[in-house]
């Protein structure tokens, strides 16, 4: 009989996230006698995003009225004491972010060790990550020093400000693999003193050196929009020695594409074939050594094109991207597949947090110094841990089966955990695929 490794069972991934949180985290009130610990603060915040709480005040009030919670959280989170929500803002708020930010890591490393990271790898033996933005608190209230603005009718009458924090994300993602695994974010926010909104492209040079730092040896290819596609960005990506494929468009890429439409034979390679159904002609265009732009003409890449059309003649795809890797007629299809996997960051990452029970977009809390961010940041760890069980854990696939979609499955497990004591996840596991019978006596 198959069981599931214990590096990939939850006990184990929590256990990680735990003994990261002791190893980093220092105490932000060392003068102040308190009795929850640092790591305590971390994991229960952690414990509400992986539970699937809607709100901090509802985790307070279950803690309160129910004691079977507060002994689940010990023996499945491994808390010691729990505080209440307004302590927990109060300290997470004050955690740097950056302990934050870096809390993926052990999880990726356990994958590394294990080999199964290498399930991800795709194009030449390297991960693609694609990069995108999203956006997670807006309010025309409510606002801290490292909000970015915008400012909305601008000189009319009902003109008025809205205040906004987002992140930058990059996730492992594969064509053949499902599962999503976020390895970084950068929140894109105003430094202390700035007159000037942050950007995702200044975001996007921080997570590199960020990322790089974290993960020094990963042999990457950063997947982007057509936002990256300029000169001071692909200098970053070559300086920490990141491949890439990178959109383009009509209009912000118009010296590239003419260059690029102007060359012939044999400078260019071309490829048609059918779509796997048969339904639809796929044709592609490459060249390599073509200047990225005017201002940086010492920057060659390999410009790819690739267009699909129906039956009836009708495009009914259009795609163009900028590389530094090898391209030819044996691997465009397989590079093209690559390019299209940009679109996980949004469907499989965003959507999955905003649209499937995580509540991304809630406001949990905003705090004066780094309460919203350290909160997303602790969202997309539970996100992360419940892609390893996802990919990994035969037991969370099976509950997973049995009650057919995460949203359902995450009501059953709170249900569990509301209303038993539970002794460890095996033992919740089963009641969730094998419930035993209840009886109702009159």
């Amino acid at each position: 009989m198959n069981r599931t490794r214990d590096i990939f069972k939850p006990q184990s991934l929590l256990g990680q996230c735990k003994e990261y949180f002791t190893q980093i985290l220092k105490d932000s009130t060392p003068g102040r006698k308190t009795k929850f610990s640092p790591t305590d603060i971390a994991m229960s915040g952690l414990a509400i995003f992986h539970l699937k709480y809607k709100s901090l005040l509802q985790f307070e009030h279950d803690r309160l009225t129910e004691p079977n919670i507060r002994h689940n959280l010990e023996t499945l989170y491994q808390i010691k004491e729990v505080p209440c929500d307004t302590y927990m803002r109060e300290r997470l708020d004050d955690i740097a972010q950056k302990n934050i930010q870096e809390s993926l890591k052990p999880i990726i490393t356990t994958l590394q060790r294990s080999k199964v990271l290498e399930e991800w790898k795709y194009l030449g033996e390297k991960y693609l990550i694609p990069l995108d933005g999203t956006g997670f608190f807006t309010s025309n209230e409510i606002h801290c020093s490292h909000c970015t603005q915008k400012v909305h009718n601008k000189g009319k009458k009902n003109e008025y400000t809205s205040y906004h924090h987002n992140m930058l994300v990059g996730t492992i993602a594969s064509p053949t693999t499902r599962q999503v695994l976020p390895l970084f974010y950068e929140p894109i926010v105003n430094a202390d003193g700035a007159t000037k909104n942050d950007c995702e492209l200044n975001a996007g040079k921080r997570w590199l050196s960020g990322f790089r730092h974290l993960y020094p040896q990963l042999p990457s290819i950063i997947v982007g929009d057509a936002l990256y596609t300029n000169g001071p960005f692909v200098q970053e990506l070559t300086k920490n020695r990141c491949s890439y494929i990178l959109g383009i468009t009509d209009k912000g890429h118009k010296n590239l594409l003419d260059y690029f439409w102007a060359g012939e034979a044999p400078d260019i390679g071309e490829y048609k074939t059918k779509s796997k159904d048969k339904t639809k002609e796929v044709s592609y265009r490459w060249m390599k050594d073509v200047p990225l732009n005017d201002t940086h003409p010492d920057i060659l890449v390999t410009v790819v094109y690739c267009q699909e059309t129906d039956t009836k003649g009708n495009t009914v795809y259009v795609g163009s991207w900028v590389t530094d890797l090898q391209v030819g007629i044996n691997n465009i299809c397989q590079f093209v597949k690559a390019a299209r996997c940009r679109w996980k960051i949004e469907n499989e990452t965003f959507n999955t947090l905003k649209n499937q029970g995580y509540n991304f977009e809630h406001n949990y809390g905003h705090g004066n110094n780094y309460l919203s961010n350290n909160l997303a940041g602790l969202m997309l760890l539970s996100f992360l841990i419940d892609q390893v069980l996802i990919t990994m854990n035969l037991e969370f696939r099976e509950a997973l089966e049995r009650w057919k979609s995460k949203c359902h499955l995450w009501e059953k497990i709170r249900s569990k955990f509301f209303n038993f004591f539970v002794m460890s996840w095996d033992a919740l596991y089963e009641a969730l695929v094998r419930p035993p019978p209840v009886y109702l006596v009159g």
